[in-house]
C-alpha cells in the first residue's frame, strides 16, 4: 500500500479509483466481449513484484509520451476465464507459450480499447518523465470459470489526479457503542526502591507509592498514555502511621542492595467500557469501583515481583501484598478476577515477565572473607 497516506485518506483515494476505473473496465468487457464478467478493485499498490510474483502475463505497452509508457497485464488465468466465457468451457488449458496470432491481436486490441477509455482520466505533460509507476490490480471472474484470475494496469501515478470521495453519513453515534468493552492498562503509580527492600518483601507488607494519587490513574491503550481522575472507593481507605520505618537494615552494607530501582502498581489488562474511555477523554471523572477488586502487579524491570490488594493510605494508593514471585516459585500464585475481567501474564504465555531474584543476587560481605 501507499504509506505515506495516512489511512483516512488511502481509503477516499481507494474509493475514487474504483468508482472512476472500475465501471469502465466493465463496459470496456462489456462492449468488446459480452455481459457475464465480475471485475472487483483489489489493490493500488506502487509494489508490482507481489502483485505479480509466480504468474504469467500477457502485457500490452501503449506509450503515452516520449518517455514513458502504460502497461495493460492480462494473467494466464484471467485468459483462461475470458476465452471459457466467450467460447465456452474448453478442457484444453490455455497457454501463453502456444498463444495463436489471432489470440494475441484479440487480447492487444481489447487491451487498447480498454486504454482507449481510460485516457480521458490521465493528465499527460508531453516531455515529462514520470518516476513512481501505479498497479491498480483488478480479479475478474465469470459464472463458469470458479475461480478468479487478475490483470493489472499500470500508470504512471502523476497522470492521475485522484478526488477524495466524501464517505457517507454516518450511521451510528459514539453513543452507540458505549457499553462495548476494550482492554486497557491502568498504572497507579511508580517509586524508587531500594533492592535490598524488594528482596525482603513478604505477604503483609504494605508498598506505599509516594508519588500517586488517590483520585488519580494513568490509562495506557496501545500508544495512547492518558491520566486521568477517578472518584476514590473509600471501602479501600486505611488508617497507617507514616512516621518510621522505611529505613534499610543498618546492618546492610552491600553496594548492590543499597541501589535503587523503579518500581510501578499495575493493573493486569482490565476491560472498561468506550464510555468510560469517552469521560477519560473529556476529563470527566470517572467511577471505576469495580476495577478497585482486581489484583495489582508490583513490577520492576518489567517483571512481577509481588501481587496484592490496593488499599488507600494519606491520598496514595499501595498495595498490600498476597503473593511474592521469587526464584523457587516464579509463576507466583493465581489470582481471581471480581468486577472488571483480567488476564494473568502467565496466561498470556509470557513466562519471562516473572522475577528472578538471581538477577540481583550478591554475595554478602561475611561471605566474601
Amino acid at each position: 500500500m501507499i504509506n505515506s497516506i495516512f489511512f483516512d485518506d488511502l481509503y477516499k483515494e481507494y474509493s475514487w479509483y474504483d468508482s472512476v476505473f472500475t465501471p469502465i473496465v466493465k463496459n470496456c468487457s462489456n462492449e468488446f466481449f459480452f455481459d457475464g464478467f465480475e471485475y472487483k478493485l483489489e489493490s493500488v499498490s506502487t509494489n508490482m513484484n507481489v502483485l505479480s510474483q509466480n504468474e504469467t502475463f500477457f502485457v500490452t505497452k501503449v506509450k503515452i509520451n516520449s518517455k514513458n509508457d502504460v502497461y495493460i497485464r492480462i494473467s494466464q488465468d484471467a485468459i483462461n476465464v475470458i476465452l471459457d466465457k466467450v467460447l465456452g468451457k474448453n478442457n484444453k488449458r490455455f497457454e501463453l507459450t502456444e498463444v495463436t496470432e489471432l489470440e494475441a491481436r484479440i487480447i492487444t486490441a481489447f487491451n487498447d480499447f480498454l486504454y482507449e477509455s481510460l485516457a480521458p482520466n490521465f493528465t499527460i505533460e508531453p516531455n515529462r518523465r514520470y518516476a513512481e509507476i501505479l498497479h491498480l490490480t483488478y480479479f475478474v471472474k465469470s459464472e463458469i470459470s470458479g475461480s478468479a484470475a487478475k490483470f493489472i494496469i499500470s500508470v504512471p501515478k502523476d497522470i492521475l489526479k485522484p478526488k477524495q470521495i466524501d464517505t457517507s453519513v454516518q450511521k451510528f453515534k459514539d453513543e452507540d457503542f458505549t457499553e462495548c468493552q476494550t482492554e486497557v492498562d491502568l498504572i497507579l503509580g511508580t517509586m524508587v526502591f531500594p533492592l535490598a527492600e524488594i528482596k525482603r518483601l513478604d505477604v503483609g507488607d504494605i508498598v506505599v507509592f509516594e508519588n500517586s494519587n488517590s483520585s488519580e490513574m494513568t490509562l495506557v491503550c496501545e500508544n495512547i498514555i492518558q491520566k486521568f481522575k477517578v472518584k476514590p472507593n473509600t471501602n479501600i481507605i486505611e488508617p497507617y502511621d507514616m512516621s518510621g520505618g522505611g529505613e534499610m537494615d543498618a546492618n546492610n552494607t552491600n553496594l548492590w542492595d543499597s541501589i535503587q530501582v523503579d518500581m510501578s502498581a499495575e493493573f493486569n489488562k482490565v476491560k472498561v467500557t468506550l464510555g468510560e474511555l469517552k469521560s477519560i477523554e473529556e476529563g470527566l471523572i470517572v467511577d471505576l469501583c469495580s476495577v478497585y477488586d482486581n489484583k495489582i502487579n508490583l513490577r520492576v524491570g518489567g517483571k512481577t515481583v509481588a501481587n496484592g490488594e490496593l488499599v488507600i493510605i494519606n491520598d496514595r494508593f499501595g498495595v498490600r501484598i498476597q503473593n511474592v514471585n521469587d526464584s523457587e516459585n516464579p509463576s507466583g500464585g493465581s489470582f481471581e478476577s471480581s468486577g472488571y475481567q483480567e488476564q494473568s501474564s502467565e496466561e498470556e504465555g509470557h513466562p519471562e515477565d516473572n522475577f528472578d531474584y538471581s538477577d540481583f543476587e550478591v554475595e554478602d560481605e561475611e561471605q566474601k572473607q
